[in-house]
């Protein structure tokens, strides 16, 4: 009796060990993947704290997440897209230009805009 008891006790614990680890997994697999894309251009409205920035992404992409981070000479953008689905995207090589607009907290005025994911200045349209 106590040789089952052992072996039930280590597959219990095997047990506990997996399902503990395919939580993370599971989640990571089941979530759409995120990926940083390039700002190719912005251009001005009519609002000093506001620009449109201008990116290309697959049509499937939606956008996950759009940001700047200012100082007193730049102005850094950061936008991410997904997948909507994991399971769904097949991937390729369509693109679309997309509008995103963004708020500053200060006016643009005279500083400069560069891409989050690339360091490089973004020319204005």
């Amino acid at each position: 009796m106590g040789w089952w008891r052992r072996g039930a006790a280590a597959w219990l614990v095997l047990g506990a060990v997996l399902l503990i680890g395919a939580v993370p997994v599971a989640r990571d697999v089941l979530r759409p993947g995120e990926q940083q894309v390039v700002v190719e251009a912005y251009d001005r409205t009519d609002d000093p704290r506001e620009i449109v920035a201008l990116i290309e992404s697959h049509p499937d992409f939606v956008l996950h997440r759009a940001t700047a981070q200012e100082d007193a000479g730049t102005v850094v953008l950061r936008v991410s897209m997904r997948s909507s689905s994991r399971w769904w995207w097949s991937g390729g090589d369509i693109a679309e230009t997309r509008k995103i607009r963004i708020r500053l907290d200060q006016p643009l005025a005279g500083r400069e805009v560069r891409d989050g994911r690339l360091g490089t200045p973004v020319p204005e349209r």
